[in-house]
């Protein structure tokens, strides 16, 4: 976050010319199509969403937003309200008046919910939210070690291959999204709301001198009106080898909203 401080950041009234084209990942006519938000850690070689999305191919589309900095651009938003600005603008000049539903993953769901209040509340809402293992983090979260682990796990899996597969300005990309990000609220909306909380909770750190003493972290929950749904996995599987199971809740979700009333759990 302090070596962000030092990476070039544009204005929202210069927006457009850091805007990046989405992903498409999935295609197709059958339902709403999906808009996905990718969280802010590098996506190495490969989309977020690319095997979620690979369970609705010939059903709708599936696109994914790019955030600037992380790929491609040499800068990145300034401030929240500019991110938010860039996304929905974004959205409305790839889908128009199509039917679609915002969709984010892990810390993506936070931008995914802003967008979607967003174009809500300028008259073009998506038909529904969908926010898969996703924490808000609020300050008594911010120094959990479960939840400094989690960008962790990628480079401790790759060795020195990460080096490699990850430029400075993707690293330096997450820390000024993670620094914008602090304190953000989710803003009230009308937008019904789905969570879709991993199975498998996630794991702490081995507690100092017992290493081989591991406990488990809390599950994800949202402090607006939603409706939860558990899936099989974890953190991380459930969009990749759990994949399909996730997918059908979604697409099980999307079928039955306009007759399903949201759940207040957090």
């Amino acid at each position: 976050m302090t070596a962000s401080l030092a990476v070039p950041a544009f204005e929202r009234a210069d927006s457009s010319r850091h805007e990046l084209a989405p992903l498409k990942l999935a295609e197709g006519t059958t339902g709403p199509a999906l808009v996905c938000f990718p969280g802010f850690s590098p996506a190495l070689g490969r989309p977020w969403h690319a095997t979620l999305a690979a369970s609705f191919d010939g059903e709708r589309d599936a696109l994914e937003i790019q955030h600037p900095g992380v790929v491609h651009s040499e800068a990145v938003p300034r401030d929240w309200e500019t991110l938010v600005d860039l996304h929905a603008g974004t959205v409305r000049k790839h889908l128009g008046d199509r039917p679609y539903a915002v969709l984010g993953s892990s810390m993506g769901g936070c931008p995914a919910h802003s967008v979607a209040a967003r174009l809500a509340a300028t008259g073009t809402p998506p038909v529904g939210l969908v926010l898969i293992d996703t924490y808000q983090v609020t300050p008594d979260l911010e120094h959990e070690p479960w939840l400094l682990a989690l960008p962790a796990r990628t480079p401790l899996q790759m060795g020195e291959r990460f080096d490699t597969a990850v430029d400075d300005m993707a690293m330096a990309a997450l820390g000024a999204y993670t620094r914008i990000a602090r304190g953000w609220q989710p803003e009230p909306t009308d937008v019904p709301t789905l969570l879709l909380r991993a199975t498998d909770p996630l794991p702490r750190p081995p507690a100092h001198g017992r290493p081989h003493t591991v406990t488990r972290g809390p599950r994800t929950s949202w402090p607006l009106p939603h409706t939860a749904v558990d899936v099989p996995g974890d953190h991380w599987s459930v969009t990749e080898e759990h994949a399909d199971t996730t997918a059908q809740a979604i697409r099980a979700w999307l079928g039955t909203r306009l007759t399903t009333a949201p759940d207040t759990r957090a």
